[in-house]
């Protein structure tokens, strides 16, 4: 049964602090997706409608019945309320307050003969996390891992910049460098390290056993603890006088490559 909508009209609603943190990853229990494109992702992913807050301006209905359907609590709001709820410059018609999923080895895995785990070691721009996740799914990697230190992928920015990828791939956060150094070793994980002094050029790489794949931040790079683990050093071969790509198109390259590889 639909559950009855309650309005809310106050910005000293509790409500309007629960999203808020949402966004912004201090609850660590939840997080945020704006927009309908975005809330049709995380329907669709099978994540769990916590709070929906809805305004006049959403004009699709079959999205306003199926939040009145799956959300614990939906509010009606004016514009005006959701953007003080909201962690947009201009706030979008609907926005909702999700349960953050939870995986474990063997969803990460996808009980894969040849898995690919990315791993994004230090990355600090949630965007370019966001993008890292996108790219990851699109390749058909089975799952990804963040470092601790990194941006937080479950946060308002990264769950926009993934576009919905972190809504489907199985992402775990917070590990540290020796915890995904184990997680590689125990289930024979080979791990690639994206390195500018790397050995091999991407094409040149052997791509086709079960990976991690291990990228860092365009100007950091990754620690001494993944380029001694590694099993191979990768580069992407450049043209004079550029020196680095992008986290997100040097992980595109190496990510196609590998699907290429397995073909």
């Amino acid at each position: 049964m639909p559950r009855p909508p309650r309005s809310l009209t106050s910005a000293k609603n509790p409500a309007v602090q629960r999203f808020r943190d949402a966004a912004a990853g201090t609850s660590g229990e939840f997080m945020l997706a704006e927009g309908v494109r975005l809330v049709w992702e995380a329907i669709r992913g099978g994540l769990k409608v916590i709070e929906a807050a809805v305004s006049p301006r959403l004009a699709d209905y079959e999205l306003r019945n199926a939040l009145a359907e799956r959300a614990e609590s939906f509010l009606d709001c004016t514009d005006q309320m959701l953007a003080r709820l909201s962690a947009l410059d201009t706030p979008q018609a609907v926005a909702v307050r999700l349960a953050r999923p939870n995986y474990d080895d063997e969803q990460l895995l996808r009980d894969e003969l040849v898995p690919l785990i990315v791993v994004a070691a230090g990355l600090r721009d949630p965007g370019n996390l966001g993008a890292v996740m996108r790219t990851a799914e699109a390749a058909g990697a089975t799952g990804c891992l963040t470092i601790q230190g990194g941006a937080d992928p479950f946060r308002d920015k990264a769950v926009r910049g993934s576009m919905g990828s972190v809504f489907r791939l199985p992402v775990r956060h917070g590990m540290t460098d020796a915890e995904a150094i184990a997680f590689a070793r125990k289930y024979r994980l080979q791990i690639v390290v994206a390195y500018g002094g790397g050995s091999f050029a991407h094409s040149e790489a052997d791509l086709r056993k079960p990976m991690m794949l291990v990228v860092g931040a365009e100007a950091a790079g990754v620690s001494s603890e993944w380029l001694q683990a590694a099993d191979q050093h990768v580069h992407v071969p450049l043209c004079e006088p550029v020196e680095s790509l992008n986290v997100a198109v040097a992980a595109g390259v190496l990510l196609f490559e590998a699907q290429r590889q397995r073909r």
